[in-house]
C-alpha cells in the first residue's frame, strides 16, 4: 500500500474525519462522530453528547454545549465577555484553574480557547472553553469530562470546537 493510500485510510478511521454538521441560531459546529444533540433546552442553543449505545461512558460523562448571547458592541469585548463568562463558571464551581489560553480566529472573527479545570460537587471536571466574538453576538462552546477522558479526547474536541463559526 502507498504511503498516499495509507494516509487516506487514516484519515478515513480518524476521529476527526468523521464528524456531523449541526446549525443553530446564529452558528454552525462539527460534532464528533456518534454524537447526538438536542437544541434550545434550558436556555442552551445546543447540548451534545456521545451516543449512549455506543460509548455509555463517554454520555455519562462527557458534554459539549453552546450558547449564543446578545451584546452590545459598544459595551462588550471579547476579553470582556471571557474574563466574565470564566467568572460565571468559577463562581458555580470549586478549585477552579485556568490552564491554558489561546486566541483564535475562526471564520475570520477573533476567539479565545482556555483550558480549565474545576471540581462539581464529587465530580473533578476538565475542559475547553472557546468564547468567538461574532459581532451582533458572542458564541460560547464548551466541553467538559473527567479529567482523563478529557486527555484522551482533547484533539476531538478541539476539532469540534475549532469548527465553531458565526452564521
Amino acid at each position: 500500500m502507498s504511503v498516499w493510500r495509507f494516509a487516506i485510510v487514516l484519515a478515513l478511521l480518524s476521529p476527526l474525519a468523521q464528524a456531523s454538521t449541526v446549525l443553530g441560531d446564529g452558528f454552525r459546529i462539527d460534532l464528533p462522530d456518534g454524537w447526538t444533540y438536542q437544541r434550545d433546552r434550558m436556555g442552551v442553543a445546543l447540548i451534545a453528547r456521545p451516543d449512549w449505545t455506543v460509548d455509555a461512558e463517554g454520555w455519562g460523562m462527557d458534554l459539549l454545549t453552546v450558547t449564543r448571547e446578545a451584546i452590545n458592541p459598544q459595551r462588550t469585548c471579547l476579553e470582556g465577555f471571557s474574563y466574565r463568562k470564566l467568572e460565571q463558571l468559577a463562581y458555580h464551581s470549586e478549585r477552579f484553574a485556568k490552564l491554558e489560553y489561546e486566541e483564535l480566529t475562526l471564520g475570520g472573527r477573533p476567539a479565545g480557547l482556555f483550558t480549565v479545570r474545576y471540581t462539581e460537587g464529587p465530580r473533578e471536571l476538565m475542559g475547553h472553553v472557546l468564547i468567538l466574538d461574532a459581532g451582533s453576538h458572542m458564541l460560547t462552546a464548551s466541553a467538559f469530562s473527567s479529567p482523563a477522558r478529557f486527555e484522551a479526547k482533547r484533539a476531538v474536541w478541539r476539532h469540534a470546537l475549532e469548527s465553531l463559526r458565526a452564521q
